[in-house]
């Protein structure tokens, strides 16, 4: 009822005061306990129960490189790193080994992030059952907090990590951006800030430049700790009082400032290249003030965020509308009012105009068009509530699964709360606010706001186009730009006419099958329905998410039934799919008439199976089992929408050679593969050789059979209402007799030793490599957790050999699987780095290589009790995630493999020696590796 009033005081305000103050502020979540220490630390503590039994701590600070003085670019970030790397309580990398004790993997669950302004550390998934681990969980927020080490040993070695993530990062898009954030940025540190810092800097920082930054900036009223999980508050809170309140306030300390963009009173236009880049891409920015950070916990501030997200679903529907059409010169474009770059002080309503190759100009002039068409006239009725329709069926959607909302989405909360004043209401209160916002906002309050931010001035204007530098490739000038723009933003245009179709999605409903036979697995606690036209539904009931139904229905017989002549169609098979229509509705049409429905439906293939799998609610499954009708009986040929995919291939694939990356996976999948066309990453050759009709064909002959289908919904289903539907929308498809399908072996592995050492000419030195065994394996579910305990033995040894001790990586992996697309299940073993610079690579190749040989002779009984309980944690949780029954029940009944049943018996029953014998007599006895080595020409 408080709510209510507050609401209606608002509806009051809007239409009847002038001054902005008399506004009623959004109410803060009770269920979180929020707390400032004397010191100036302030905390979030929330009890929480999904997922059970686990927890979340966070750190977040107000932080960030915007913080560095020019000699210091890149401490912020290399602060970060250093966390991990010796503390006042946990030496040298004991935070890391701690915390794969307690089942919390690094990477996955122990993580942080440097940005412009903040930076946020954070223990996931935290096991519950011993309040002494999350202390010690609040001990280590406490010395990241104030209690790093910064010792000179470590530091040195994290420079060549640092080097790792700048190389991996330094791809064209970011050397364009860095190259020209002064010229976004004129006169501002946002122009100079760039998070990864500058290597000179990295390199040659002296010890104490970075223990003094750390000691000016990491502070207590600069800092917040969040805790949120299966936790007792008032114990939290007391232990956080007690390890936090001591540290010391230094009331001289620096403040962190708000650093402002300036406005520019000249429009500013440039061009810029780069050999890398795969597409080109042109950007028009108006720019405007953000909403203070003050006048965020307002109501108005979440009116205004609704209307930009009115005004942006609209643009986003009518832009792909448009490039549906042949005559139409950009392949995409976005229309956004948001944060300018990365700024948080000023915003600007943003154009992205991804033009077709050498139709760079005429692709703008028709986006401008398009946003002024807008401001000129504005949207329609019909847009805004199909608009209107489809946020809130995710808010209601949200509401209904309130109380599976996990720990990482509340911390996320809280830390951009304390960051930023993000408002921060309760679910149940976010759930009325949006209700109101959305029947109070009408179409002229919409329309006046795209009026208004879609400017037709030359102040705060900034006009820039990054493209390609190569031969063919036409690239305006910034005054080409210039002359285009003012052109395209002067004209005056007709109204949008928004066409829709008012029909239902089927014309005339089928004719009703029946349920033949229904039993019960009580292992896996499913029902199995018996159609009478031959298919299979299997029914999980659950209630892990309150508003969702998983489906995947599966068929045996995938690309291994098709030859060379179709291999282009079947790496493009699912977009034909996704790109055409239903019944009388084309693409378009069907987007429009699904509006405000929470429903998704695909088609896949892989070598051995047909697969359609979707999502929805419980309030629109008839809907949802309409579209898998369709999808069945009635896919529609929509020349135009593929053709505008077709469109984005021709833009991206002939350009995807530029980039190393790019090059290097070709490469090892042409290894891996024996250079088979049929498993060759999609690429140039294959746009001319893609058959639309074809596709059409292949996905018709794939769902002429219902009988070979089995349907699989898991989820929180009525089963009175599911039935019925059932027989209506399943039980009726086409079928005959269940085809008796005879896979063929397609597999084309390489047999032996192979090597492949190649160079390559780069931008900027990307070295990598990568190796890959595999050899004959029973596919069992024992095996499965074998799998998974060499991947995370070797991923973690890679992780402290090559990028800890030899700094020669920033990231790399291992990864165990089996592949089931051959007549023989084969394991596979993959592992990779990409090499932080050229001096490292050859140490590093041996280094992965001999990791390997290492485990094979013996695996260490105390870091494989860390990994087991990270595998045990990750097993409870799933074990309550629709997905994970999904994948079961299909594993079961394809391959009889029972995912659940005394699955952690068999992770606790796994031995040392287990590992490395599944390594040494299964993996490597195969005798079949290979290894690609990519190097910087």
């Amino acid at each position: 009822m408080k709510l209510r009033k507050l609401l209606l005081l608002f509806v009051f305000a809007l239409t009847a005061v002038a001054n902005a103050q008399q506004l009623p502020p959004v109410p803060v979540d009770t269920g979180v306990r929020i707390g400032k220490l004397p010191n100036g630390l302030t905390y979030y503590i929330r009890h929480n129960e999904w997922p059970e039994h686990v927890a979340n701590f966070y750190i977040a600070q107000r932080v960030g490189s915007l913080q560095e003085e020019e000699d210091q670019r890149g401490l912020a970030h290399f602060l970060e790193h250093m966390a991990f790397n010796g503390s006042e309580h946990f030496k040298e990398n004991g935070i890391t080994e701690f915390c794969r004790s307690l089942g919390v993997a690094f990477g996955r669950d122990l993580n942080a992030y440097t940005s412009f302004n903040q930076t946020v550390y954070n223990v996931n998934n935290v096991p519950t059952t011993r309040q002494s681990a999350l202390d010690s969980c609040l001990i280590i927020i406490k010395d990241w907090s104030n209690g790093l080490l910064l010792e000179d040993k470590e530091i040195d070695k994290e420079r060549g990590v640092i080097h790792g993530e700048w190389a991996m990062r330094n791809n064209a898009s970011m050397r364009l951006l860095e190259s020209n954030l002064p010229r976004l940025f004129p006169g501002s540190k946002w122009g100079v800030r760039l998070p990864i810092g500058l290597m000179s800097v990295v390199d040659n920082f002296t010890y104490d430049a970075l223990r003094k930054y750390y000691k000016k900036w990491y502070r207590p009223d600069n800092q917040a700790v969040i805790v949120v999980g299966d936790v007792d508050v008032d114990h939290t809170e007391k232990v956080i009082k007690e390890l936090f309140g001591s540290i010391p306030l230094d009331p001289n300390a620096p403040k962190v400032e708000k650093y402002p963009v300036p406005d520019n009173y000249e429009p500013i236009y440039f061009v810029d290249k780069d050999k890398e880049l795969r597409n080109n891409q042109i950007s028009v920015n108006m720019k405007i003030d953000a909403m203070p950070d003050s006048l965020k916990s307002r109501m108005d501030y979440l009116m205004l965020h609704f209307i930009k997200l009115q005004v942006r679903g609209m643009l986003e529907s009518r832009f792909n509308e448009l490039a549906q059409k042949p005559e139409c010169n950009f392949v995409a474009a976005y229309g956004n009012v948001g944060s300018y770059t990365y700024s948080d002080t000023k915003d600007a309503f943003q154009l992205t105009v991804v033009p077709k190759e050498n139709k760079d100009l005429e692709a703008l002039r028709e986006a401008v068009r398009e946003i002024m068409r807008a401001k000129q006239h504005g949207f329609t009725e019909s847009e805004l509530i199909r608009s209107k329709d489809g946020f809130m069926s995710w808010i209601e959607k949200e509401y209904l699964n309130r109380d599976k909302r996990d720990n990482d989405n509340f911390g996320s909360q809280y830390s951009s709360h304390f960051v930023s004043n993000e408002p921060i209401p309760s679910i149940e209160d976010e759930h009325q606010i949006w209700n109101m916002i959305s029947k109070i906002v009408t179409l002229e309050t919409v329309n006046h706001y795209a009026k208004d931010i879609i400017s037709v001035s030359d102040t705060n204007l900034v006009v820039y186009e990054f493209a390609q530098e190569k031969e063919g490739r036409i690239v305006p000038t910034a005054d080409e730009l210039r002359k285009t723009y003012e052109a395209a933003r002067a004209e005056k245009l007709e109204p949008w006419v928004d066409n829709t179709k008012n029909e239902p999605l089927i014309a005339e409903l089928p004719k009703k099958g029946s349920i033949k036979n229904t039993t019960e697995n009580a292992a896996l606690g499913y029902k199995e329905l018996a159609l009478s036209n031959g298919a299979t539904v299997i029914l999980k009931k659950t209630d892990y998410k309150t508003d969702e139904i998983q489906l995947t229905a599966f068929s045996k017989g995938g690309t291994c039934l098709y030859g060379e002549k179709d291999y282009s169609n079947l790496k493009f098979i699912r977009y034909a799919n996704n790109y055409s229509g239903l019944g009388n509705f084309s693409n378009n049409e069907l987007q429009k008439a699904l509006a405000g429905k929470q429903c998704e439906v695909g088609f896949n293939m892989n070598v051995t199976r047909t697969n359609l799998t979707g999502h929805t609610t419980p309030k629109d499954i008839e809907t949802f089992l309409q579209l898998v009708y369709l999808n069945f009986t009635s896919v529609a040929k929509d020349t135009l929408s593929f053709n505008s995919f077709v469109g984005q291939l021709k833009l991206v694939l002939p350009n995807q050679g530029l980039q190393p990356e790019y090059a290097f996976e070709d490469s090892l999948c042409n290894v891996i593969y024996s250079g088979n066309p049929r498993f060759s990453i999609p690429g140039e050759k294959d746009i001319n050789k893609i058959s639309y009709d074809r596709c059409l064909e292949i996905i018709k002959e794939r769902t002429a059979n219902a009988a070979n289908y089995t349907f699989v919904f898991v989820g929180n289903y009525d089963e009175a209402t599911l039935l019925p539907l059932i027989e209506q929308y399943i039980a009726s498809l086409p079928a005959k007799k269940a085809d008796n399908v005879a896979l063929k072996d397609v597999n084309t592995y390489f047999k032996g030793e192979k090597k492949l050492d190649f160079k390559r000419k780069m931008e900027s030195p990307k070295p990598q490599l990568a190796n890959m065994y595999y050899a004959p394996a029973e596919n069992t579910r024992k095996n499965d957790v074998l799998m998974r305990y060499t991947s995370e033995v070797l991923s973690n040894e890679m992780l402290k050999q090559v990028r800890e001790d030899a700094s020669a990586a920033y990231h790399c992996s291992a990864s165990c699987g089996i592949n089931l697309t051959g007549s023989t299940p084969l394991v596979t073993l993959n592992t990779s780095a990409p090499i932080s610079e050229p001096s490292k690579l050859d140490m590093a190749a041996e280094l992965m290589k001999k990791i390997v040989n290492e485990a094979a002779e013996k695996v260490d009984p105390d870091k494989v009790t860390k990994i087991r309980e990270n595998m045990l944690k990750e097993a409870e949780i799933s074990f309550k995630n629709n997905n994970f029954w999904v994948s079961t029940i299909v594993d079961w009944k394809l391959y009889g493999k029972d995912n659940y049943t005394d699955y952690k018996k068999l992770i606790e029953n796994v031995k040392p020696e287990d590992i490395s014998s599944y390594i040494k007599n299964v993996i490597l006895k195969g005798g079949n590796h290979a290894e690609v080595i990519m190097r910087p020409e």
